[in-house]
C-alpha cells in the first residue's frame, strides 16, 4: 500500500513537470506579435523651425528629429527651414521651406500626400508600382509615380503647380479634366487663370536651384554613410542604416549580432542608459513613444532589445522571441506606476522579456505578472547594472518638453524590477491623496508646448479628385480622366496570316471600343435629303428600273443617289440659256412625258421608233414642231427599259450625229447636257411623238453634238439605222 502511495506520488510529479516543461515550450515558441501594426515615418532631418500637428489634434506642436509620424499627420516648414521624412530605407521625402504637407494615407499598399502650400521632392528607390503606389496631391493636380526617379512638385500660394521629374522615373499626371504621362526629364506646369485656365504648358525640366542643391548633397552624404547589409537585421527594420557612423558591429554567441554605440557617443550624456535622454511624445495609434535626444536614436529605440554585454550596453535587432519579422513599436519598455511620488518608471525590457503591449499579454492579461524570483536572479546575473538601467519622473512631465529623466535609486530600482509593469502608461495619471485634505485630484499629464505655425493655408483643398485615407486614385482618375468611364482597350497581339503573304488582320484600332453609330431608317434618310426631295417633286412617278442589259449602258441605267446628285450639278444652265437657240424654260419638261406608259422590255417595234435623233437632216425642221418643244427644249432621256439594236458592221460610214449608244454618251462633257438631270431616263415615253423629234427643235445642238468626241470610232458604238431605214 505504501508503494502504490511513492508510484502514485512519482507519476503525478513526473505528469506535472512534463506539462510545465510544455507549457513553458508552447510560450517560448510563440512569436512576438502585435494587434496595432501601423506603419509610420521618420523625420530624418530637419533645420529650422518645423511644427506638427497630430490626427484629431487641433493645436500645433514643435517637431524634433525622430519623431514618428503618422496617417493623418500635418507637418509644416516656417521660413528658412527644411525637412527630411524618411518613408523606409530608401525612400525619402524633403520639404522646401514655407511648406505644408499631410499625410493622407500611410499602409503597406501604398502613401498618399497631399502638399497644400510649397516645394516636395519624393525620391523612391525602391518602388514597385505592380505592388504599391506613391501618390501626391497638390492643389487641382494628382501625380502618381510609375517607376523609381525623382519627382519634384511645386505649389505656391500664388500662381502654377508645377510638376517636373528627373532621373528616370515616369507619372501619370491628373487633374480636373485631363490626365497624361509625364517622362523623364520633362515638367508641367497647370494654368490656373485666363481663358486658358485647366491647360498645361510644358517644357524641359527646369535647372537647379537652391532647393534643387540641397537635395543632392543629401543624397550624396547618405550614399557615403548608409549601408544596406541584411546580415544584421531583417528587411522591415529601417532607420538603422546610419549605425556604422556611430558605432560598431559584432556577433555573439547568446545573441546574435550585436550594436554598441562609440564611447564618445554617449559620454557627453551624464549617467546614459537606453531610454533616458529624450521625451515621452503621444502617437496614436502606439501610445506613448520614446523620442531620444541621440541622431542614431531611431531603430535601437523601436526594434529590437537591449543587453548589457562585454562592460556596456548593446542594442540586439532582435529578441528571443523573434520568428519572422520585426515589428516597429512605441518603446519597449516596461512601466511601473510609483503610488507614493505621483511619478513613473521606465526600464528597457531584456532580451527573455515579452513586450507588455504584445499579443501575447492583451489575449490574456493574466499572464502579465511581476518577475519571478529566479527571473531577478538571472538579470543580477547576466545585467549587473540592471538596477542602475531605470528611469523615474514626475508624471507632470511626461509629454511635456521639459521632460527630466533621472536614474532611480537602488531601492524604487528594486521595487519597480519586483512589480507587475503596466501593459500601456496611461493617457492621465492615476488619482491620488493630497496631503492635509485628503480629497483626491486627477493628475494631468504633461503636454507639449503650443506653437503657430507660419503657413495657416492648412485648408487648401489638393488631388484631381476627392481622396479618402486608403484608397487609390491613380486608376479611378486614369478611368475618368483619360478613358472618360470607358473601359481600355486590351492589348490584342496582331494575327499575321501567312497564307497572304504575311498580312496583319483584325488588328484593333482607337484607345477604347467606339461605339457603333445610330442607324436611321430609309424613311428618315430619305426624308433628310433636300436632293431626293427635290427629284421627287420634280419627278412622281419615276418608277424604279433594274436594268441589266449590256456592260455599256449600266452606268447610265444606275438610279442611286450618287448618279442623281450629279445630274443634279448639271441642271444649272440649260442649253436655251446658254445661247442654242431656244429660249422656253426646261422646268416644264415632265408634264408631257407622264402621258403614257413605259412599254415593257419586249415591244421592241415601239421601241425601234424612238431614236430619230439620229437624223441630223431632220433636225432642221425645228420651226414646224416648235411647239410640243417649247415646253422641253432640251434633249429628252432614253427610256429606262430602252435595248440598243443589234451592232452592225464597222464599215458602214457613220452618221453625222453620235449615235445613241450609251458609251458614247458617258463619254460626253458632263456639263454639255445639263438637262440629264430633269428628265430622268427613268420615265419611259417613247410612244410620244413629241419625245422622238425633241432634239429636231434645236438645229444649233445638232451642230454642237456632231462636234463632240462621242463621234470618235474608237470610242463610239456602231450607229443606229433610222426609222425609215426599217
Amino acid at each position: 500500500m505504501r508503494f502504490s502511495r511513492l508510484t502514485i506520488s512519482l507519476l503525478s510529479l513526473l505528469l506535472f513537470t512534463l506539462s510545465t516543461q510544455g507549457t513553458a515550450r508552447a510560450d517560448t515558441d510563440e512569436p512576438e506579435d502585435y494587434d496595432v501594426q501601423a506603419r509610420v515615418v521618420r523625420i530624418s532631418l530637419l533645420s529650422g523651425d518645423v511644427s506638427l500637428k497630430r490626427n484629431g489634434n487641433s493645436d500645433w506642436e514643435r517637431a524634433r528629429l525622430n519623431f514618428p509620424l503618422v496617417e493623418g499627420d500635418t507637418i509644416s516648414t516656417d521660413r528658412d527651414s527644411r525637412l527630411e521624412l524618411q518613408f523606409d530605407g530608401r525612400n525619402f521625402v524633403r520639404l522646401a521651406s514655407s511648406s505644408v504637407l499631410k499625410i493622407v494615407t500611410l499602409r503597406d499598399e501604398g502613401v498618399a500626400l497631399s502638399l497644400i502650400e510649397g516645394s516636395a521632392i519624393v525620391r523612391l528607390a525602391r518602388f514597385d508600382h505592380d505592388k504599391e503606389y506613391f501618390e501626391v496631391d497638390a492643389p487641382r493636380t494628382t501625380l502618381a509615380a510609375q517607376k523609381k526617379g525623382l519627382y519634384r512638385i511645386d505649389a505656391p500660394r500664388e500662381g502654377r503647380v508645377r510638376l517636373t521629374v528627373r532621373e528616370g522615373g515616369s507619372a501619370r499626371i491628373y487633374s480636373d479634366t485631363s490626365g497624361f504621362i509625364l517622362r523623364d526629364g520633362r515638367s508641367a506646369e497647370l494654368v490656373f487663370t485666363g481663358d486658358n485656365a485647366g491647360d498645361w504648358d510644358f517644357t524641359a525640366a527646369a535647372s537647379f536651384d537652391g532647393t534643387d542643391d540641397w537635395v543632392n548633397d543629401r543624397e550624396r552624404y547618405l550614399a557615403e554613410r548608409l549601408r544596406y547589409d541584411v546580415q544584421y537585421y531583417d528587411e522591415y527594420v529601417w532607420g538603422a542604416e546610419d549605425l556604422d557612423s556611430y558605432g560598431d558591429w559584432g556577433y555573439t554567441k547568446d545573441y546574435g549580432w550585436i550594436w554598441r554605440p562609440h564611447t564618445n557617443i554617449i559620454n557627453i550624456y551624464d549617467d546614459w542608459a537606453p531610454y533616458r535622454y529624450g521625451y515621452w511624445t503621444w502617437c496614436p495609434p502606439y501610445g506613448w513613444t520614446w523620442v531620444g535626444y541621440e541622431p542614431w536614436g531611431w531603430a535601437p529605440y523601436h526594434y529590437g532589445r537591449w543587453v548589457y554585454y562585454g562592460g556596456g550596453w548593446a542594442w540586439c535587432p532582435r529578441s528571443f522571441y523573434y520568428r519572422q519579422r520585426s515589428w516597429w513599436r512605441g518603446a519597449l519598455v516596461a512601466f511601473f506606476h510609483i503610488d507614493f511620488g505621483s511619478g513613473y518608471c521606465w526600464y528597457p525590457l531584456t532580451y527573455r522579456q515579452r513586450d507588455p503591449g504584445s499579443r501575447y499579454y492583451t489575449q490574456n492579461p493574466a499572464r502579465l505578472t511581476a518577475l519571478r524570483a529566479d527571473e531577478l536572479a538571472n538579470i543580477r546575473r547576466v545585467n549587473p547594472v540592471a538596477l542602475r538601467a531605470v528611469s523615474t519622473a514626475a508624471a507632470n512631465q511626461l509629454g511635456s518638453d521639459g521632460l527630466r529623466a533621472r536614474r532611480a535609486d537602488e531601492a524604487l530600482a528594486r521595487r519597480a524590477l519586483e512589480s507587475t509593469p503596466l501593459r500601456q502608461l496611461p493617457a492621465r495619471a492615476p488619482s491620488q491623496p493630497e496631503t492635509g485634505s485628503g480629497t483626491r485630484s486627477d493628475v494631468v499629464l504633461g503636454r507639449p508646448a503650443r506653437v503657430t505655425p507660419a503657413n495657416q493655408s492648412v485648408e487648401r483643398a489638393t488631388g484631381a479628385g476627392t481622396r479618402s485615407p486608403g484608397s487609390q486614385m491613380d486608376e479611378e482618375l486614369r478611368r475618368s480622366r483619360i478613358f472618360n468611364n470607358r473601359e481600355p482597350r486590351a492589348v490584342v497581339q496582331p494575327d499575321v496570316n501567312t497564307s497572304r503573304g504575311g498580312s496583319v488582320e483584325s488588328r484593333p484600332t482607337g484607345a477604347v471600343s467606339r461605339p457603333a453609330p445610330a442607324r436611321r431608317d430609309s424613311s428618315d434618310r430619305s426624308g433628310s435629303d433636300p436632293q431626293l426631295d427635290r427629284r421627287t417633286v420634280d419627278n412622281p412617278t419615276s418608277p424604279s428600273v433594274d436594268r441589266t442589259g449590256s456592260p455599256d449602258e449600266r452606268p447610265r441605267s444606275t438610279g442611286s443617289g450618287e448618279k442623281r446628285s450629279r445630274d443634279e450639278i448639271r441642271v444649272a444652265p440649260s442649253r436655251s440659256e446658254t445661247g442654242t437657240g431656244s429660249s422656253n424654260p426646261r422646268t416644264e419638261a415632265p408634264s408631257p412625258r407622264t402621258e403614257t406608259a413605259a412599254p415593257s422590255r419586249s415591244e421592241a417595234p415601239a421601241r425601234t421608233e424612238a431614236p430619230s435623233r439620229s437624223e441630223a437632216p431632220t433636225r432642221t425642221e425645228a420651226p414646224t414642231r416648235s411647239e410640243p418643244r417649247s415646253e422641253a427644249p432640251s434633249r429628252p432621256s432614253r427610256p429606262d427599259n430602252y435595248e440598243p439594236p443589234p451592232r452592225v458592221e464597222r464599215s458602214e460610214t457613220p452618221r453625222s450625229e453620235a449615235p445613241r449608244s450609251e458609251p458614247p454618251a458617258r463619254s460626253e462633257s458632263p456639263r454639255s447636257e445639263p438637262s440629264r438631270s430633269e428628265a430622268p431616263r427613268s420615265e419611259p415615253t417613247k410612244s410620244e411623238p413629241a419625245r422622238t423629234e425633241s432634239p429636231r427643235s434645236e438645229s444649233p445642238r445638232s451642230e454642237s453634238r456632231s462636234e463632240s468626241p462621242r463621234s470618235s470610232p474608237s470610242t463610239a458604238s456602231p450607229p443606229r439605222k433610222p426609222d425609215n431605214d426599217r
